[in-house]
């Protein structure tokens, strides 16, 4: 079996999913045992994903400005998780549980991952309350969480994707726009940040 050892490279996640793995990896080192000092520091890392989180927020504005210090804070982000995942693996060399707790991926540990298959049975449904629609998706056994999304029409390869990243199938999404037609998709992220979508369906908000 091969020494196992962590993904040290996300810069392949997109803004949604890099800011999801860095907050898991947070409350994954918060009070662990295992690793009570690293580098960077729980707290450095902290505010580096927070000043990213932050960035982000104010990027959806489309302001260059906002969407250029958001992709500053993105290098930062991904640079200090690279640090990190390094420093954690010299720490627990080897040791796959450990290496597991830390919220990090595993880059290779000698097993085989299954294929991870798309989600079926999507469906969008109305929530008790108006501009309320829920997405829900067939459970999947590879996978470690979900990403719910919506554009409103029309839909094109230009269009801009509303995302939620949750650890459940389904998902409710609020205060949308009575009246309006959205699109919606629900993708599953597996172990190894394999990524598969469900198909793509309309409905108007209620």
């Amino acid at each position: 079996m091969k020494k196992a050892s962590l993904l040290k490279d996300y810069s392949r996640l997109s803004d949604t999913k890099l800011e999801f793995k860095a907050q898991s990896v947070t409350l994954a080192l918060t009070s662990n045992a295992s690793f009570p000092e690293t580098t960077p520091t729980l707290t450095v890392f902290t505010a580096t994903h927070g000043a990213f989180a932050t960035a982000m927020d104010q990027a959806i504005s489309g302001d260059r400005t906002a969407i250029a210090l958001k992709n500053q804070a993105r290098i930062k982000l991904l640079a200090a998780m690279k640090q990190l995942a390094l420093n954690i693996e010299s720490l627990a060399p080897g040791d796959r549980a450990k290496l597991l707790s830390s919220g990090f991926e595993l880059a290779s540990d000698g097993e085989s991952v299954p294929a991870l298959a798309p989600p079926t049975e999507f469906k969008i449904s109305d929530g008790i309350n108006a501009g309320e629609l829920k997405f829900s998706v067939k459970r999947v056994p590879q996978a470690v969480s979900f990403v719910h999304e919506y554009t409103e029409e029309p839909l094109t390869p230009e269009s801009v994707w509303t995302s939620k990243t949750s650890t459940s199938r389904e998902y409710l999404f609020t205060g949308l726009r009575s009246g309006v037609r959205i699109y919606g998709r629900t993708a599953v992220i597996g172990r190894k940040s394999q990524e598969a979508y469900s198909a793509t369906l309309s409905r108007v908000v209620q």
